[in-house]
């Protein structure tokens, strides 16, 4: 049988790791921001037709949010 503080060590992860998976994780975001960015300028400098607003206004919307998770993420 498991007692509680066997079950809670478990369960809690080591500050160390914490700090790499969220660097990990920053590192990917930061990839995926730079594509982001590039797709977006691509697409304001093509200016084509409502199909790429629209598309603009989502890379936009996202690029925002992967400003905000960057910025909670930094450690």
């Amino acid at each position: 049988m498991l007692d509680r503080d066997m079950i809670i060590e478990e369960t809690i992860m080591p500050r160390d790791e914490i700090l790499r998976k969220t660097k990990a994780v920053s590192q990917v975001l930061e990839a995926l921001r730079n594509d982001h960015k590039q797709t977006l300028s691509s697409l304001q400098s093509a200016g084509v037709g409502s199909d790429s607003d629209g598309q603009i206004s989502v890379l936009t919307k996202s690029l925002e949010q992967l400003e905000l998770g960057l910025s909670e993420a930094q450690v």
